[in-house]
C-alpha cells in the first residue's frame, strides 16, 4: 500500500456527555513519534480546553491508528486540535464544533424529512420513494426506511414541532402505501393473502424476509398513525396480521437463489437448507412483538416458539469461535455464523442489511416480562451483547460492528457487501443504544456513538484510491492523504457525493468489493476501507434515524 496519512475527527460535530474522539491513520507506524501530545483550543479565543498524549490503538486493515480523546470538554463552542510531535511538523485538524444535540439538530430534519420528501415527488409514478439511482422501489428498502421513520414518530416525536410532526407522518404514510400496493399485487396476482411482490413493476416475486420486514413496519406505523388517519391504521394492521400469518403458515424458505456463499462465509459445498436464516425468524419474532402491542394477542404463542427456535440457534460459550459466542447460525447445524449484512441482488439475501435483528426480543423481554420464559430471553440477549457485540465492536479503534465472523480469517469488517452498509451501521448505533437501556451498562454507548460518528465522518478517510469504486462522485484528493467527509449530502463541514444529489441522502459507504460486484474473497488480507460506493439508496437513512432517536432516548433516561 502506498504512503497514507490523516487526521480524522467529525465533520458535523460532538455531541456534550458522549465520548468525543478524533483518530490519527497512517501507514507509517513511526508517524506519531513517541512522547506526541495533542491540544484542543478554542478556536475563538484560543484557549487550550484540553490536552493529552496520544494513544497507540494498534495496527488493522494496514494501518496503524492513534486515538485523542477529548470526551471531558463540557463548554460548547468551536474547537481545532493540533498535534505536536518531537521533531517533525505538527498536525492541524479543521475547525469543528461541540454543543449539546448537534447530530441531531444538523442532521435529523434533512434525512429524515427533507430528502423522503423529495424523493417521494420522485418515485415513479408518484408512488414511495426514488429508492436509489434507479427506478426500483423495492418492499425491504421501504419497509426499513418506514422502520426508521416509525422510531423517530414513537420516541423522537417530542424533539420535533407540531409541524415537523405531520410531515413525519405523511412519509410514514407514503412507504406504508406502496408497501400495501405491493400486498394487494401479490393477492391479485393468486400469490397468498398477505404475500408481497418485491417490487412493482420489475420484480413480481414474493421474497419472504420482505413480507416479515412489511409486517413489522405496517403494526408498528398502525399504533403510530391512529389519531391522524384511523383508518388507514386499521388497514394496516390488518396487513401486518396477513403478512405474518402468510409466513407462518404459507410461505418457504426462498433457498440457495440468490444465496452468496462469500458473504455469509459459508464452505464452497455448503447446500443451502430448507431452512430460514435466523435473520427472518428475528423479524418473524419482531412483526409478532409489534402486532401484541397492537393488541393482536394470537400471535403470543408464535414469538414464544419462534423464540425458543432462535435460541437455539445461539452459539454457546463452549464452542466460541475466536473468543466470541453469544452470536447466532445462521441455520440450525450449519456451522457457521450469520453476518451482519448481506445484501445482493434479488433473491434469498436481499433486505439482509438490519444486522441482528434482536430489536424484537429485547421488546419481548421487557412487554413479557413475568412469562415463564423470560428469562431465557434476557440471557439470550446478554449472552449476545457481552459475549459478541461488544468485543466484536471492540476489535476495531472506531467501534464498527463487524461483518461477522469468518471461519479460518476471523473477524472481517469490510469484506462481503457492496449495498446497504451505511444501513447496517446506523442501525448497529440503534442496537448499541437498545443494549445500554436493556442492560443498563453504559459501555454501550461508545458503539453508538463510534457507529454514529462514522457515518459523521470520523472514519478511516476518503483517499484518492477510494473513489475508484464510485461511479459519479469525483474529487481531486491530494495524493496520500486519507480526509474525513461527513458521509450524509449537504450536511456537516465537508461531504460526501452521491448519485442523486438530494440533500440528506447517505451513500452506501466503504467496501472492499466495488460497487454491485462480488469479487474479492472475505479474508483477513483483503479486508480494509479501500474503496468509497457512492449509490445513495434509502435504508442508509433508515439506520441514521433510528440510531439517532434511540441514543437520544437513551440519554434523556439514563444521562
Amino acid at each position: 500500500m502506498k504512503q497514507i496519512n490523516g487526521l480524522l475527527y467529525s465533520q458535523i460535530g460532538y455531541d456534550l456527555g458522549c465520548p468525543m474522539r478524533a483518530i490519527i491513520r497512517s501507514t507509517d507506524p513511526s508517524y506519531v513519534p513517541e512522547g506526541s501530545h495533542f491540544v484542543v483550543k478554542n478556536a475563538e479565543t484560543g484557549e487550550t480546553a484540553w490536552q493529552g498524549p496520544l494513544y497507540c490503538w494498534g495496527t488493522i486493515w494496514q494501518s496503524t491508528w492513534w486515538i485523542m480523546d477529548f470526551s471531558q470538554i463540557t463548554l460548547p463552542g468551536r474547537y481545532q486540535i493540533s498535534v505536536e510531535r518531537p521533531g517533525v511538523e505538527p498536525l492541524t485538524s479543521g475547525i469543528f464544533e461541540i454543543g449539546d444535540q448537534l447530530l441531531w439538530s444538523k442532521s435529523i430534519i434533512p434525512v429524515a424529512l427533507d430528502q423522503l420528501e423529495i424523493r417521494a415527488k420522485l418515485a415513479r409514478n408518484g408512488k414511495g420513494w426514488k429508492d436509489c439511482g434507479s427506478e426500483w422501489r423495492e418492499t425491504n428498502s421501504h419497509a426499513t426506511t418506514l422502520i426508521g421513520l416509525t422510531d423517530l414518530l414513537n420516541w423522537g416525536y417530542m424533539y420535533l414541532s407540531a409541524a415537523e410532526v405531520e410531515r413525519l407522518v405523511q412519509q410514514v404514510i407514503v412507504g406504508g402505501n406502496y408497501l400495501a400496493a405491493c400486498q394487494d399485487l401479490a393477492e391479485q396476482s393468486g400469490l397468498g393473502q398477505g404475500a408481497v411482490v418485491h417490487e412493482i413493476p420489475n420484480h413480481l416475486i414474493v421474497i419472504p424476509g420482505d413480507v416479515v420486514q412489511s409486517a413489522t413496519a405496517w403494526a408498528r406505523a398502525a399504533r403510530l398513525i391512529y389519531e391522524w388517519d384511523p383508518a388507514r391504521s386499521i388497514d394496516y394492521l390488518n396487513r401486518a396480521e396477513h403478512a405474518l400469518r402468510y409466513f407462518l403458515k404459507q410461505a418457504r424458505p426462498y433457498g440457495a437463489a440468490g444465496f452468496s456463499h462469500s458473504n455469509h462465509g459459508a464452505p464452497a459445498g455448503f447446500v443451502v437448507p430448507k431452512d430460514w436464516m435466523t435473520r427472518d425468524l428475528m423479524m418473524a419474532l419482531w412483526a409478532g412483538v409489534e402486532l401484541w402491542k397492537a393488541g393482536r394477542l394470537w400471535v403470543q404463542e408464535e414469538i414464544v416458539r419462534l423464540a425458543r427456535e432462535i435460541i437455539s440457534r445461539q452459539v454457546p460459550e463452549e464452542q466460541a469461535e475466536g473468543g466470541l459466542y453469544g452470536h447466532f447460525y445462521l441455520f440450525p447445524g450449519c456451522g457457521f455464523t450469520e453476518k451482519a449484512n448481506t445484501h445482493h441482488h434479488v433473491g434469498h439475501d436481499t433486505g439482509s442489511t438490519f444486522p441482528h435483528y434482536l430489536t424484537g426480543l429485547i421488546e419481548m423481554a421487557r412487554l413479557l416480562y413475568d412469562h415463564p420464559e423470560a428469562q431465557q430471553w434476557r440471557e439470550a440477549v446478554r449472552k449476545f451483547a457481552y459475549g459478541y457485540f461488544l468485543p466484536a465492536c471492540r476489535s476495531n479503534p472506531f467501534f464498527l460492528l463487524p461483518e461477522g465472523y469468518f471461519l479460518g480469517e476471523g473477524l472481517l469488517t469490510f469484506c462481503g457487501p457492496w449495498h446497504g452498509i451505511n444501513t447496517s451501521i446506523g442501525f448497529a448505533a440503534a442496537l448499541a443504544a437498545q443494549l445500554e437501556s436493556f442492560l443498563g451498562d453504559s459501555a454501550f454507548r461508545e458503539v453508538a456513538v463510534g457507529n454514529l460518528q462514522w457515518i459523521a465522518g470520523l472514519h478511516a478517510g476518503i483517499t484518492r484510491e477510494s473513489l475508484a469504486g464510485c461511479q459519479f462522485w469525483h474529487e481531486d484528493i491530494p495524493e496520500g492523504q486519507a480526509l474525513p467527509y461527513c458521509q450524509i449530502y449537504g450536511v456537516g463541514e465537508r461531504w460526501v457525493g452521491n448519485w442523486t444529489g438530494i440533500p440528506g441522502t447517505i451513500p452506501n459507504g466503504f467496501s472492499t468489493n466495488p460497487q454491485f460486484q462480488l469479487v474479492v474473497p472475505p479474508t483477513r488480507e483483503n479486508d480494509g476501507p479501500w474503496l468509497y460506493t457512492d449509490e445513495d439508496w434509502i435504508p442508509h437513512a433508515a439506520g441514521w434515524i433510528s440510531a439517532l432517536t434511540h441514543l437520544r432516548q437513551v440519554r434523556v433516561y439514563r444521562g
